[in-house]
């Protein structure tokens, strides 16, 4: 059976990202997100698909690559169909992403797939370590919630840069800016602060995908932990999903990060474990 493979930018044309819907669908939604559907066809988006038809012109295997947040980090995922799984594909696909991320000048990648035996033993065949899980969590909309006291949430303005970036990097650290640069300027991304008395204690920035929203760069400043202002952040965001009428509130936090059970207080469950892989040193 011949078999070819193809490359093609974001943003895809329309015919391509069908056949790319079709391949996937009945999938788990996470395999959507981890091939990246909803930048597929964004004209602002960095990152490119690799493709793999039969000799008819069907679509059998695809993988996507991502500039996240425009630093040349591309993290990027890969899906053969059950009846091309023996074939060599997949690792064909990986040969794709690598010839054009070095073509594009990547600095540094991750290969993230949901947590599976079959596809660690692949990724470690080809050199891969994994680097690090994350727990993703979703709940439902909550349709009453108020914050109490003094607390509120508000939309970022410029006047809120400097004392943001210092709860930012008292929380993770200066490599942390970059992104917060990203989020920021990104259109379909909007950055919400939580004060109290003026104080700003908390930040996270909300995205709409696919009738979810998303929350992100969860970020409590460290004198104000254990005080209840990142679980009342995660109720405020069910409560706003709900307003927008919105299906489910979806937030990932990594696995070592000790501060995961916050979001089952807020009722949010654990629906995946992602891997993240980093190409090892030979």
């Amino acid at each position: 059976m011949e078999l070819s493979l193809s490359i093609a930018s974001f943003p895809l044309d329309a015919e391509t990202a069908r056949e790319m819907e079709r391949l996937i669908s009945g999938e788990p939604e996470q395999c959507r997100g981890l091939l990246h559907d909803e930048l597929w066809q964004k004209a602002y988006a960095s990152g490119f698909a690799v493709l793999a038809y039969t000799e008819l012109g069907e679509l059998v295997a695809c993988a996507a690559a991502a500039d996240l947040v425009g630093l040349h980090h591309y993290e990027w995922s890969a899906f053969v169909s059950l009846d091309y799984r023996r074939l060599g594909l997949a690792t064909a696909l990986a040969d794709g992403i690598q010839h054009s991320l070095a073509q594009r000048g990547m600095e540094s990648e991750l290969a993230a797939f949901l947590e599976n035996v079959e596809s660690d033993a692949w990724l470690s065949s080809l050199g891969y370590g994994c680097a690090f899980q994350e727990l993703q969590f979703e709940a439902e909309p909550l349709e009453s919630y108020e914050l109490a006291g003094p607390i509120e949430i508000i939309r970022f303005a410029e006047e809120h840069l400097d004392v943001l970036s210092q709860l930012m990097r008292q929380t993770f650290d200066e490599s942390v800016l970059p992104v917060l640069e990203h989020n920021l300027e990104d259109p379909e991304r909007h950055v919400y602060l939580m004060r109290t008395e003026g104080k700003l204690v908390a930040t996270a920035t909300l995205s709409t995908e696919d009738q979810e929203l998303w929350l992100t760069a969860l970020a409590v400043a460290p004198d104000a932990q254990r005080s209840g202002y990142g679980q009342a952040f995660l109720l405020w965001a069910r409560h706003l999903a709900h307003q927008k009428k919105l299906e489910r509130v979806l937030i990932e936090v990594e696995t070592e990060n000790e501060a995961w059970p916050v979001y089952e207080k807020a009722g949010f469950k654990n629906r995946a474990t992602i891997s993240y892989w980093q190409r090892q040193e030979i």
